[in-house]
């Protein structure tokens, strides 16, 4: 028998011991943590950073394998940073978007701490925290975090759906309840960006939309109307006289107000 055969025979076994434990593997499932004080961490061998320690009994969703390790999906203490300068935050929302492209997720509040994943331009972040030039997040989807196997015992096939990170959303719509305070005459829809006004042109107009590069109608200011700034809206609405010419394109009072995703 040849060199060559005993090596390929013992690689051969090798497969064959190994693949009983991966061969029926599906993802994602549900797993316990079996043992007290497991480390979690930023990647899949302990060289990488501890993000996170978890007591024997705490669920986790499992996304993956790389080898002995095991990709997680990041829990509510598993902290998550972006840098502030990275985000577009809409005030009072508890929300941001991120405006960068692939951006890192830290585990810390530096640009040296671990990265957890990165995430794309347009993704929607929910804030629950501000430190200096950093926010802490909720946990965000398309991250993970690493547990060594030994740790888990998989107790079911299927996740439940309140265990999967929601998708942040902020409100598509706002309807408007506020009467008009000028007689209305003429009802119309239109989509484009609404953008402020480098200078308002009323104490009540502050906002204009845009079509196809061009301003088409000013909008009458209510409450929440900075929340859809530099965004693609559905506007439903109607045209306030101006029989004096005061503004240079007509004046629309908002009934329903939608963000287009």
């Amino acid at each position: 028998m040849t060199k060559a055969f005993i090596f390929c025979s013992s690689v051969i076994l090798i497969f064959a011991f190994l693949a009983p434990g991966y061969a029926d593997e599906h993802f994602p499932f549900l797993a316990e943590v079996s043992k007290e004080s497991v480390n979690v961490r930023a990647g899949p061998n302990t060289n990488f950073e501890k993000v996170d320690k978890l007591n024997k009994g705490v669920q986790v969703v499992v996304l993956g394998r790389s080898f002995e390790w095991l990709k997680v999906q990041p829990l509510s203490t598993t902290k998550a940073y972006i840098r502030s300068d990275y985000l577009k935050i809409k005030e009072g929302t508890g929300i941001a978007v991120v405006s960068g492209n692939n951006v890192n997720v830290r585990c810390r509040a530096s640009s040296d701490a671990a990265s957890l994943g990165e995430i794309k331009k347009g993704t929607l972040v929910k804030i629950l925290e501000q430190i200096k030039d950093w926010c802490r997040l909720a946990p965000v989807a398309g991250t993970a975090v690493w547990i060594h196997q030994d740790f888990l015992k998989e107790i079911s096939a299927t996740v439940p759906a309140s265990m999967s990170i929601a998708t942040v959303q902020w409100p598509a719509v706002i309807i408007v309840k506020t009467p008009p305070k000028k007689i209305i005459v003429e009802k119309i829809t239109l989509q484009g960006t609404l953008q402020a006004l480098p200078q308002a042109p009323d104490a009540n107009v502050h906002y204009e939309v845009i079509i196809d590069d061009k301003t088409t109608f000013y909008l009458q200011d209510f409450g929440q109307i900075s929340f859809f700034a530099n965004t693609v809206v559905t506007v439903e609405g109607t045209i306030v006289p101006d029989p004096q010419k005061k503004f240079t394109c007509p004046l629309l009072h908002i009934n329903k107000i939608s963000l287009v995703l």
